[in-house]
């Protein structure tokens, strides 16, 4: 009798090493391409890719000078072991190793999370990479505000970045990130200069979050939409968030649930993604919860909402999840202490809306 034998699934680390020696000259520039770039956006390179756009480095000699030892465990953020492969893997590559980063940008308030990179490609054209949302609680309320206000701040420092850096190199270029990084880049493109987005190839959003109906209604977001490249896994929750517009490629993954989030999950074959038939069951019933919670709530108790969860958060006293997760007990004695502090009416609000959303989630 013979074994069966698993089914390999390989991802973006697997299409370099089978594919990392074909130039963009004889295969171009792919959806592939485009998450691994944006994947790049998630390592911490402070001191390694300079600020200013007259400086570049090629990625040799960043992966040469980048220490995994010395990033803080509060900038290891979730898949930072697949990064750092990643980053070695291009360093190698015949197809990546010339390519030369620049504008590095990372900045976290009390109110926000940035972070940008431009990739300049062997051919001149450009890859505006931006990262999705970290391990900091300030970036995790950031996403939830993405219903609540017309603009984040970190809406606002993407659509600057390419207004100030690309309309004095004008060139070709791509936009695009994962999760919270792809909304970004959709965001950046439809608001910047008319004539820097007239360069703009293609925006790629990898399981992006959307908008409120105010921007995609807007023209200047109808105008980037065309160029507009979204995909998202089969048991996609973020990538379904609010509104785009957009027709989604649905794409497998090797793992399940929100689990599929992680993009080194995606299934690739030769220089694209998996497709899948569309998206799970329970995909859709978490969407259609979110959806009418969403429509259930006026502007201002949807802010209520948000700033309650995270005043209750914020009560650990803790700047990451990673370091609430790490000091269980104390963070969660102060968060149940904080909920109990709040004014009654947002205690209402708090509950109301988690009860709508597991109503929604039912019927």
């Amino acid at each position: 009798m013979h074994e069966r034998q698993a089914h390999f699934m390989a991802n973006i680390l697997d299409y370099l090493n089978w594919r990392g020696d074909i130039p963009f000259s004889v295969d171009p520039f792919n959806e592939v391409d485009g998450l691994i770039l944006a994947e790049l956006a998630y390592i911490p390179l402070n001191g390694i890719v300079s600020p200013d756009f007259s400086i570049r480095a090629k990625l040799p000699h960043i992966h040469e000078h980048f220490d995994p030892e010395k990033i803080p465990e509060t900038e290891k953020f979730f898949g930072f072991s697949h990064d750092c492969i990643l980053l070695q893997k291009l360093a190698e590559s015949p197809r990546f190793k010339n390519t030369q980063l620049t504008g590095y940008a990372d900045e976290t308030t009390d109110k926000m999370q940035f972070s940008a990179i431009t990739c300049i490609l062997e051919d001149g054209t450009a890859f505006v990479s931006y990262r999705g949302t970290d391990g900091s609680i300030v970036g995790w309320k950031e996403d939830f505000e993405l219903g609540v206000v017309t603009q984040t701040g970190a809406q606002l420092h993407a659509q600057n970045y390419l207004n100030r850096h690309f309309a004095r190199f004008p060139r070709q270029l791509r936009l695009g990130g994962h999760s919270k990084g792809g909304n970004l880049a959709v965001y950046a493109g439809a608001f910047c200069k008319p004539e820097i987005r007239s360069q703009i190839i293609n925006v790629y959003a990898y399981d992006s979050p959307g908008f409120r109906e105010e921007i995609v209604n807007s023209e200047e977001y109808k105008s980037i939409l065309p160029k507009v490249i979204s995909i998202i896994p089969e048991s996609s929750v973020i990538g379904l968030l609010l509104s785009s517009l957009s027709e989604h490629i649905v794409v497998k993954s090797s793992s399940n649930g929100i689990k599929q989030h992680f993009a080194y999950s995606w299934e690739v074959l030769r220089n694209a993604f998996v497709r899948a038939d569309g998206v799970s069951d329970s995909s859709e019933v978490i969407q259609k919860a979110l959806s009418g919670w969403l429509a259930d709530f006026s502007d201002e108790e949807r802010k209520i909402f948000v700033d309650s969860v995270f005043d209750v958060i914020g009560a650990s006293e803790k700047g990451t999840f990673r370091e609430i997760s790490q000091n269980k007990r104390s963070s969660y004695l102060a968060m149940v202490k904080a909920v109990g502090k709040l004014p009654p009416d947002r205690q209402t609000i708090l509950i109301d809306a988690i009860m709508k959303i597991a109503k929604n989630a039912i019927s």
